[in-house]
């Protein structure tokens, strides 16, 4: 084979690998595929040019040249609209952004203005409760509508982040949005689909049955009252959310047209309250602090230190340990410091893993990360690994959303924020305690308490237990699904027995008060953000002990100590889960 073949066809097959490697990228990825694309275009020219006819320079090989850009230049064009216009058309159609920082919605509208006639599908609880309906009036409209605020009394704001809003003029949010195919009727149901598009019959939407107990999940937004902050609630069984709690919340039906009432009127109301929650001062209601709050976990982190520890006791020495008052670690920088001054003191000295735990003595945590720390050569890192194993994840592994809960734009947690934060052995050892850099969702740390309530093995939450038709039959059915075995069995026996110990007599036993005659374990967190103000609160949970039943994550913002506000709000939690058994 000549030189000229070769090029040729290792210059084809690359440009036709490069697109096909861009368009199996999501949507989302446009950059990845367009750097493909211009990558492909000269690997195009140079294939297309050593098929052409030897030709003398002059004018007809200058014309041949020039059609040659112009023929790449319009497959590449084609190409372009091959992917948005076929490809992910329907996928670009219906996407939803949500900015992180403040919630916000940005969605194309078309598709609600395309649905003002479609009966939109029921969104139910677990008890077969109504929260979203759809009623037709007057021209054939359809009005969306929130039964659980006239028939149950329930306000429709503790449900918001869930649920989400549908509007014709700001697009939709929540399960809303990420089910909007299933609840317009376009997925899931064909001959319906049909029968609305070829005989002009109304549309009718899929119901969504939740695993949400809309009684728990309004009596835990009542608990956290005034209070910004999140409260979640897992079956560690399954992974099912039983109730997903975000603080400030907004009242959906404030954007839910009316097509019975003035249209003028109501563009008017639903602009002012668009404007209103999306205020400065409004605490960001439309972002959904559960799944998109990034917050330093605190003394609760600690649990996942406590794992690593419990999972590699040969280099962690778990029950070999000392609660010093501090521990200068690197020379330059603050040493280590307890919350309580001679913390020793109820810790003993020396001590073991389920004293300083409940106790929650940083400067101990501080020595565990260090001695899980790797050597750079012979050992890996066993505290990042660990962490690891728990989806909280180094920056540069971080998916741009968290792929396990797809139900809600979720964020994904992470161990640190610049690359190289760890090469510090300070940075380890506050991280070790839970400050540092690491950003963890409310949901995340439920998952890690659910996980030691599950023997170790994670599952992957789920929010929709099922999509039914309007005649009742079931589209889509959830199942439970296994992540991975994070730990041994009995190191999350051991952890269960150490949360134990800081309900019994340890920072947060004030749970047990709440939850009379039931075995439960937590861990208490008091999470330093900005410098100056006040901690945010946070309290994990598992109950009962011996066959747990329920995962909890509580955070205040602002709260202070972990052992207080949130503590309580997690004991009053269980109670009402348990009292949704009776």
């Amino acid at each position: 084979m000549s030189m000229q073949s070769t090029v040729r066809l290792l210059s084809g097959a690359s440009a036709i690998s490069l697109i096909i490697f861009g368009l199996s990228q999501p949507a989302e990825q446009e950059i990845s595929w367009l750097i493909c694309l211009w990558l492909a275009a000269p690997l195009i020219g140079l294939t297309a040019w050593f098929y052409q006819p030897r030709m003398p320079r002059g004018i007809q090989r200058s014309v041949y040249a020039l059609g040659l850009i112009i023929i790449v230049g319009f497959g590449l064009l084609s190409l372009q609209l091959l992917r948005q216009q076929l490809i992910y058309a329907d996928t670009i159609y219906n996407r939803v952004v949500q900015d992180p920082e403040s919630g916000q919605i940005i969605s194309n509208v078309r598709p609600v203005l395309a649905s003002q006639r479609v009966l939109r599908g029921d969104i139910l609880d677990r008890t077969g409760l109504l929260l979203v309906s759809s009623e037709q009036v007057a021209d054939g409209f359809a009005n969306r509508t929130y039964p659980l605020a006239t028939v149950s009394g329930y306000d429709p704001a503790a449900f918001s982040n869930i649920v989400g809003f549908f509007s014709p003029r700001y697009g939709q949010s929540g399960l809303e949005a990420t089910y909007s195919g299933y609840l317009s009727g376009e997925q899931g149901s064909p001959s319906d689909y049909l029968k609305h598009n070829l005989l002009g019959e109304t549309q009718v939407g899929n119901n969504l049955h939740l695993t949400l107990h809309a009684g728990l999940q309004a009596r835990a937004s009542a608990l956290l009252g005034a209070w910004s902050g999140s409260i979640v609630v897992l079956d560690p069984r399954s992974g099912a959310v039983l109730a997903m709690v975000s603080h400030p919340g907004f009242d959906p039906r404030g954007l839910s047209f009316n097509y019975a009432a003035d249209r003028e009127a109501e563009n008017t109301r639903i602009s002012q309250y668009w404007q209103s929650i999306n205020s400065d001062s409004s605490g960001q209601p439309l972002l959904n602090r559960a799944t998109q709050g990034q917050y330093p976990p605190g003394s609760t982190f600690k649990t996942v230190t406590a794992v690593a520890a419990l999972e590699h006791p040969d280099v962690a020495q778990p029950n070999t340990i000392r609660c010093y008052n501090e521990l200068p670690v690197e020379q330059g920088s603050p040493p280590v410091v307890n919350a309580v001054d001679n913390l020793a003191s109820l810790t003993g000295d020396p001590s073991d893993l389920e004293r300083v735990y409940a106790y929650s003595c940083n400067v101990a945590f501080a020595q565990y990360a260090l001695r899980l720390r790797g050597d750079g050569r012979q050992r890996p890192d066993l505290f990042e690994q660990q962490a690891t194993l728990f989806d909280i994840v180094r920056p540069q592994d971080a998916p741009p959303m968290y792929d396990r809960f797809t139900a809600l734009p979720t964020l994904p947690s992470r161990l640190y924020v610049q690359p190289d934060f760890l090469d510090r052995l300070a940075a380890v050892a506050d991280t070790g305690y839970g400050q540092g850099q690491i950003l963890v969702t409310p949901l995340q740390m439920a998952m890690v308490a659910a996980t030691i309530a599950n023997d170790g093995v994670m599952l992957q939450p789920y929010l929709v237990q099922q999509i039914r038709s309007p005649d009742n039959r079931v589209i889509f059915e959830e199942r439970t699904r296994t992540i991975r075995q994070v730990m041994s069995v009995e190191t999350a026996r051991e952890m269960r027995n150490h949360m134990a110990a800081v309900a019994e007599y340890g920072f947060g036993s004030q749970i047990s008060s709440f939850v009379p005659g039931v075995s439960v374990g937590g861990k208490s967190g008091t999470a330093e953000h900005v410098p100056g103000a006040t901690p945010h609160a946070w309290f994990i949970a598992i109950a009962p002990l011996d066959a747990p039943r329920y995962a909890v994550a509580v955070i205040v913002e602002g709260g202070g100590e972990g052992s207080g506000i949130a503590a309580q709000l997690a004991g009053q939690v269980l109670a009402a889960a348990f009292a949704t058994e009776s």
